[in-house]
């Protein structure tokens, strides 16, 4: 019995001094543990990341500031033709969307009155002017009285009067285009009777087409003739380029504009008067400026800056900017023409950020030694580090 006991207290001993030591282990390394947390939390440092982005040195180039309207092209010119005299439509030869030139009938109206009119014409006239050939014999011999002379040479030329007057008349039965250009609408049938004054035909000259533009005066800029300007018209791909033909000497004080006046040489066929097109007009343009990709850029509260790559870090440039030309914007001041501009994955990043550069597959020539501008400056990094340690 007693035997009993003294194994049973022997076995609590153990159990005792076994269980204290596995609390002391585990409580050491907590205790480890708690202090490499607590220094890495007293450090205040997270495990560095690495972010990937894309750069592209500045270029050099034109920087332009641009005015942008609207405006729908007009032909340069635009006649309504109108019936000079009165009669049936015999004969219609040109329809809508013919091409005409200058002099080409476009109608015929019925025109026996007027031959009739031209022969009694011609008829009078030969018997004025037989008349006064005779008489104009015998003033010469001095048998000739000069009141029958005056009478002669009044009905002479009053007899050739009347013949023009009845050719000319005679003209206005066959209505001709008054220039080369395009019929754009016609508004008789044939058979029909129109009278003096009555609207025939619409035509347009389409060659050049015009486009008349008011753009503000404080915006006039380098604005002159002779300068190219850029069109896009709605139902054409493509842009189109117009030269400025005049340039209005006075401003509009209405409305404080000026009036330009664009021609379009060439044109693709379904580009017609009446079409709306955008234009883009240089006012004014920078030689030699530097310019970044405009998605590099980022704005904050009014203010413009971007990132560049140096020593395998992001550095954070306030920049002061230029003229915006969609993909392109002009850098003044802020970096220079040697720096990596970060284009790709800026968005993400933070000043002095670890980066690591990649090239886009498709590099400009110019281009190409980006990558190893960037190995110099991870090299001059890393020997700078290594500086730092030896001391």
């Amino acid at each position: 019995m007693i035997k009993n006991t003294n194994k049973t207290i022997v076995y609590s001993l153990f159990l005792l001094f076994f269980s204290l030591f596995i609390f002391s282990c585990s409580d050491d390394s907590k205790g480890r543990s708690g202090k490499h947390d607590a220094k890495s939390r007293a450090s205040g440092k997270k495990p560095s990341k690495t972010v990937p982005v894309e750069v592209q040195k500045p270029q050099m180039g034109l920087a332009a500031s641009f005015y942008v309207t609207t405006a729908t092209i007009e032909p340069s010119s635009d006649a309504k033709i109108n019936a000079r005299t009165s009669g049936i439509v015999k004969k219609i030869l040109h329809e809508e969307g013919d091409d005409v030139a200058t002099g080409d009938v476009l109608l015929i109206l019925d025109d026996d009155d007027q031959q009739l009119r031209l022969k009694q014409a011609k008829q009078k006239l030969a018997s004025a002017t037989r008349e006064y050939n005779r008489l104009n014999k015998m003033k010469k011999s001095g048998l000739v009285s000069p009141t029958d002379w005056d009478t002669a040479e009044n009905n002479f030329k009053s007899a050739e009067t009347e013949e023009q007057l009845a050719a000319l008349a005679l003209s206005y039965t066959r209505v001709a285009a008054p220039f080369s250009g395009r019929v754009v609408w016609r508004e008789v049938d044939l058979g029909a009777h129109v009278g003096q004054g009555e609207l025939l035909f619409r035509m347009m000259s389409i060659r050049p087409l015009l486009v008349r533009v008011h753009i503000p005066a404080n915006r006039l800029g380098l604005v002159d003739v002779g300068q190219v300007v850029q069109l896009k018209v709605d139902n054409s791909s493509g842009v189109l380029d117009a030269t400025i033909s005049l340039v209005s000497p006075i401003v509009d004080p209405a409305t404080g504009t000026i009036k330009i006046t664009l021609r379009l040489e060439q044109y693709p066929e379904n580009v017609r008067p009446g079409d709306f097109v955008e234009i883009q007009m240089v006012t004014d343009k920078h030689e030699n400026a530097m310019l970044v990709p405009s998605v590099s850029i980022i704005e904050e509260r009014g203010q413009h800056y971007l990132y560049i790559a140096k020593e395998g870090k992001a550095v954070r440039k306030s920049i002061e900017t230029g003229y915006v030309m969609r993909d392109k914007t002009e850098v003044r001041s802020g970096i220079s023409s040697a720096d990596l501009v970060v284009v790709k994955g800026q968005r993400t990043l933070n000043d002095g950020v670890n980066i690591e550069i990649l090239l886009a597959d498709k590099q400009k020539p110019e281009d190409q030694n980006i990558k190893s501008d960037a190995r110099k400056s991870m090299s001059e990094k890393n020997s700078k580090s290594g500086k730092r340690g030896n001391k």
